[in-house]
Protein backbone atom coordinates (compact mmCIF):
# COMPACT_ATOMS: atom_id res chain seq x y z
CA UNK A 1 0.00 0.00 0.00
CA UNK A 2 2.73 2.26 0.79
CA UNK A 3 4.48 1.87 -2.06
CA UNK A 4 1.35 2.00 -4.37
CA UNK A 5 0.94 5.48 -2.43
CA UNK A 6 4.72 6.71 -3.05
CA UNK A 7 3.88 5.49 -6.84
CA UNK A 8 0.91 7.80 -7.18
CA UNK A 9 2.56 10.81 -5.60
CA UNK A 10 5.50 10.37 -7.88
CA UNK A 11 3.06 10.14 -10.61
CA UNK A 12 1.10 13.47 -9.78
CA UNK A 13 4.82 15.92 -9.32
CA UNK A 14 5.94 14.27 -12.95
CA UNK A 15 2.61 15.21 -14.35
CA UNK A 16 3.03 18.72 -13.00
CA UNK A 17 6.67 19.49 -13.53
CA UNK A 18 5.73 18.04 -17.34
CA UNK A 19 5.88 20.46 -20.28
CA UNK A 20 3.14 21.34 -22.47
CA UNK A 21 4.08 19.48 -26.19
CA UNK A 22 3.09 22.12 -28.74
CA UNK A 23 3.69 21.26 -32.41
CA UNK A 24 3.10 22.64 -35.50
CA UNK A 25 0.19 20.56 -35.84
CA UNK A 26 -1.44 21.47 -32.55
CA UNK A 27 -1.42 25.09 -33.74
CA UNK A 28 -2.77 24.29 -37.07
CA UNK A 29 -6.02 22.21 -35.37
CA UNK A 30 -6.21 25.49 -32.75
CA UNK A 31 -6.16 27.63 -35.70
CA UNK A 32 -8.96 25.63 -37.61
CA UNK A 33 -11.41 25.68 -34.59
CA UNK A 34 -10.60 29.43 -32.46
CA UNK A 35 -13.20 32.09 -32.95
CA UNK A 36 -11.02 35.24 -34.09
CA UNK A 37 -14.16 37.12 -33.34
CA UNK A 38 -14.45 40.49 -35.61
CA UNK A 39 -10.35 39.59 -36.22
CA UNK A 40 -9.32 43.20 -35.30
CA UNK A 41 -6.00 43.34 -34.04
CA UNK A 42 -7.42 44.00 -30.79
CA UNK A 43 -9.54 41.31 -30.54
CA UNK A 44 -6.69 38.96 -31.59
CA UNK A 45 -4.29 40.31 -28.78
CA UNK A 46 -7.21 40.25 -26.37
CA UNK A 47 -7.60 36.99 -26.69
CA UNK A 48 -3.93 35.99 -27.28
CA UNK A 49 -3.71 37.48 -23.60
CA UNK A 50 -6.31 34.92 -22.43
CA UNK A 51 -5.30 32.47 -23.75
CA UNK A 52 -1.76 33.29 -22.58
CA UNK A 53 -3.57 33.48 -18.65
CA UNK A 54 -5.16 29.38 -19.66
CA UNK A 55 -1.56 28.35 -20.78
CA UNK A 56 -3.29 27.17 -23.83
CA UNK A 57 -0.36 27.86 -25.87
CA UNK A 58 -1.71 26.67 -29.71
CA UNK A 59 -4.30 28.84 -29.07
CA UNK A 60 -2.16 31.46 -28.27
CA UNK A 61 0.12 30.92 -31.57
CA UNK A 62 -3.21 30.87 -33.40
CA UNK A 63 -4.40 34.20 -32.26
CA UNK A 64 -0.64 36.19 -32.13
CA UNK A 65 0.45 34.60 -35.48
CA UNK A 66 -3.10 35.78 -37.14
CA UNK A 67 -3.14 39.41 -35.66
CA UNK A 68 1.34 39.19 -37.09
CA UNK A 69 -0.13 38.30 -40.54
CA UNK A 70 -3.06 40.40 -41.20
CA UNK A 71 -1.87 43.61 -39.37
CA UNK A 72 2.28 42.71 -39.34
CA UNK A 73 3.49 44.93 -42.01
CA UNK A 74 1.10 47.93 -41.27
CA UNK A 75 2.45 47.51 -37.69
CA UNK A 76 6.04 47.95 -38.99
CA UNK A 77 5.30 50.99 -41.38
CA UNK A 78 3.79 52.57 -38.35
CA UNK A 79 7.21 52.11 -36.47
CA UNK A 80 9.82 53.42 -39.34
CA UNK A 81 7.79 56.66 -39.39
CA UNK A 82 8.54 57.23 -35.60
CA UNK A 83 11.53 58.83 -34.09
CA UNK A 84 10.20 57.88 -30.28
CA UNK A 85 7.42 56.60 -28.28
CA UNK A 86 3.96 58.15 -29.42
CA UNK A 87 2.65 60.12 -26.01
CA UNK A 88 -0.29 58.97 -24.40
CA UNK A 89 -2.68 61.26 -26.08
CA UNK A 90 -2.15 59.55 -29.07
CA UNK A 91 -0.78 55.92 -29.01
CA UNK A 92 -3.48 54.13 -29.80
CA UNK A 93 -3.45 55.79 -33.26
CA UNK A 94 -0.65 53.47 -33.72
CA UNK A 95 -3.11 50.59 -32.94
CA UNK A 96 -1.73 48.08 -35.69
CA UNK A 97 2.11 48.88 -34.19
CA UNK A 98 0.70 48.33 -30.78
CA UNK A 99 -1.32 45.14 -31.15
CA UNK A 100 1.37 43.30 -33.07
CA UNK A 101 3.87 44.69 -30.81
CA UNK A 102 1.87 43.25 -27.96
CA UNK A 103 0.89 39.79 -29.88
CA UNK A 104 4.59 39.39 -30.52
CA UNK A 105 5.64 39.76 -26.65
CA UNK A 106 3.44 37.55 -25.48
CA UNK A 107 4.00 35.26 -28.44
CA UNK A 108 7.79 35.39 -27.05
CA UNK A 109 6.92 35.22 -23.47
CA UNK A 110 5.35 31.36 -24.47
CA UNK A 111 8.03 30.54 -25.91
CA UNK A 112 10.15 31.39 -22.81
CA UNK A 113 7.80 29.34 -20.63
CA UNK A 114 7.58 26.08 -23.01
CA UNK A 115 11.84 26.51 -22.86
CA UNK A 116 11.55 27.05 -26.69
CA UNK A 117 14.45 29.48 -26.31
CA UNK A 118 15.53 29.84 -30.24
CA UNK A 119 12.00 30.77 -31.07
CA UNK A 120 12.01 33.31 -28.09
CA UNK A 121 15.09 34.75 -29.10
CA UNK A 122 13.96 35.24 -32.59
CA UNK A 123 10.24 36.73 -31.52
CA UNK A 124 12.18 39.00 -28.88
CA UNK A 125 14.22 39.97 -31.77
CA UNK A 126 11.52 40.85 -34.44
CA UNK A 127 9.75 42.66 -31.75
CA UNK A 128 12.92 45.13 -30.71
CA UNK A 129 14.07 45.77 -34.18
CA UNK A 130 10.72 46.11 -36.45
CA UNK A 131 7.98 47.51 -33.56
CA UNK A 132 9.91 48.96 -31.07
CA UNK A 133 7.94 51.88 -30.59
CA UNK A 134 4.83 49.66 -29.65
CA UNK A 135 2.96 50.51 -26.49
CA UNK A 136 0.78 48.31 -24.86
CA UNK A 137 -2.59 49.26 -22.79
CA UNK A 138 -2.81 48.50 -19.27
CA UNK A 139 -6.45 48.29 -17.58
CA UNK A 140 -4.82 50.26 -14.61
CA UNK A 141 -4.37 53.10 -16.93
CA UNK A 142 -1.03 53.30 -18.71
CA UNK A 143 0.58 52.57 -21.79
CA UNK A 144 3.56 50.22 -21.18
CA UNK A 145 6.56 49.01 -23.44
CA UNK A 146 6.95 45.51 -24.78
CA UNK A 147 10.31 46.02 -26.80
CA UNK A 148 11.76 47.61 -24.09
CA UNK A 149 13.78 44.84 -22.73
CA UNK A 150 12.98 42.75 -25.82
CA UNK A 151 16.69 43.21 -26.94
CA UNK A 152 18.69 41.91 -23.75
CA UNK A 153 16.19 39.26 -23.77
CA UNK A 154 16.87 38.10 -27.89
CA UNK A 155 20.31 38.26 -26.83
CA UNK A 156 20.07 35.73 -23.27
CA UNK A 157 18.22 33.22 -25.78
CA UNK A 158 20.04 33.22 -28.52
CA UNK A 159 22.66 30.33 -28.11
CA UNK A 160 20.02 27.80 -26.69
Amino acid sequence: MRRVYLLMCLAVMLVGCATTDVTETSIKEAAARVDYGDASSQTLADRAWKALAKKNYPELFAYTRRCVELYGEQGKSMNAGLTDFEPPATAAQKWALNDVGTCLFIMANAYEQLEMYSEASQTYHTLAEDYYYAQCWDAKGWFWRPAEDAARKAKKFRNW
